[in-house]
């Protein structure tokens, strides 16, 4: 393995003594080429801290927001609930105004069909009267038949009588 700076050539060299050749290719490979760029110092590491703390400030803040904000959707809920629960409360307030509107009619419904009834029995009473009423007429143009045929005829007679009486006196 060629190295490409000078002091991992020198490593590479002393690792090929001690460990042999395979051995020291084997373990180069997994040291980084350019140590300075690829290693994190302690300094890295607590900048790397730092900059983890704040943004784990930065979202709880955020999750602090974002709590506020479910608070504020639960308050508006609960009116809105309210709110429903009033609604309910005046849709049972008419439901039950429309209960005694419905009595109210049927009240009316008995008393019309009560009227209807009187209406009925008035009705029938008025058919017997006319009935009667007919049977009454009809009787007396029969008796006003009669009557008027007997005086016909008792005129007949007495205008006979006077006439034979007249022949008889003359």
């Amino acid at each position: 393995m060629a190295a490409t700076n000078p002091r991992r050539a020198d490593l590479y060299a002393r690792l090929e003594e001690v460990l042999g050749n395979p051995h020291a290719d084997t373990l180069m490979t997994y040291l980084p080429q350019d140590p300075g760029t690829e290693l994190a110092t302690k300094a890295d590491i607590a900048d790397l801290g730092a900059r983890i703390d704040r943004l784990a400030e930065h979202m709880m803040r955020g999750f602090e927001q974002v709590d506020a904000r479910f608070e504020q959707i639960n308050a508006r809920f609960e009116q809105v609930e309210t709110r429903f629960e009033q609604v309910d409360a005046r849709f049972e307030q008419i439901d039950a105004r429309f209960e005694q509107v419905d009595a109210r009619f049927e009240q009316v419904d008995a008393r019309f069909a009560d009227m209807q009834r009187q209406f009925d029995r008035a009705d029938h009473r008025f058919e017997l009267m006319e009935d009667r009423f007919h049977t009454v007429r009809d009787d007396l143009r029969d008796q006003l038949k009669t009557f008027t045929l007997t005086m016909l005829g008792g005129m007949t007679a007495l205008t006979a009588v006077y006439a034979g009486l007249l022949a008889a006196i003359t």
